[in-house]
């Protein structure tokens, strides 16, 4: 763990990136509840860390986290990232701290799981119908040696996960105390 300053100077917005390896890949069973536990933290419009840091405080002009999966390694990355004007730095910081340690504390709620059950299944259909989305997602399963199958098997985990998969598989992979963040910036 480990938090950066880094000086940006004379540049208009500044950063945050928050990072956190993950001893998991695509395959592993705890990949579901993951991935529906990061969407509903900050991966839509309806995220928490959106409605809070964006929509709420108005204090950044984008923010988000992600996992990065691997589909070898058990090495994912899960990362947040925010822009926001530089005097805006440790407010966002708190706000971003806050969501995190409410998510893990409280969980998420019925109503959000729901939502962001369909929201996320919405969003695979939808990658599903671009060419781009099924071109990639065909290269990769060859090189992988999948077929469609596998995202199929994922979405129908997606549908059955219950609140308490999800609450704990955020709990057991996302540790605040483990966090590397990095501000870049022109904080004056």
């Amino acid at each position: 763990p480990e938090q950066l300053l880094i000086a940006t100077p004379d540049k208009p917005n500044a950063n945050m990136l928050v990072r956190l390896p993950l001893p998991l890949n695509d395959t592993d069973s705890e990949y579901p509840a993951l991935m529906v536990a990061n969407h509903l933290l900050g991966a839509g419009g309806s995220s928490r860390l959106w409605k809070r840091i964006r929509e709420s405080q108005g204090l950044s002009y984008d923010v988000r986290s992600q996992v990065d999966w691997s589909s070898i390694d058990r090495n994912s990355i899960w990362q947040a990232s925010a822009i926001f004007a530089p005097q805006n730095r440790a407010k966002v910081e708190a706000a971003f701290r806050e969501e995190l340690t409410r998510a893990l504390t409280d969980g998420f709620t019925a109503q959000e799981l729901a939502e962001g059950k369909a929201s996320l299944l919405n969003f695979r259909q939808l990658a599903r119908a671009q060419d781009t989305g099924v071109a990639f997602t065909l290269a990769n399963n060859l090189f992988l040696g999948r077929t469609f199958a596998i995202q199929a098997q994922d979405d129908a985990a997606i549908g059955q996960l219950t609140l308490e998969q999800v609450n704990a598989a955020l709990r057991k992979y996302v540790a605040p105390d483990r966090l590397v963040l990095v501000f870049a910036g022109d904080f004056k």
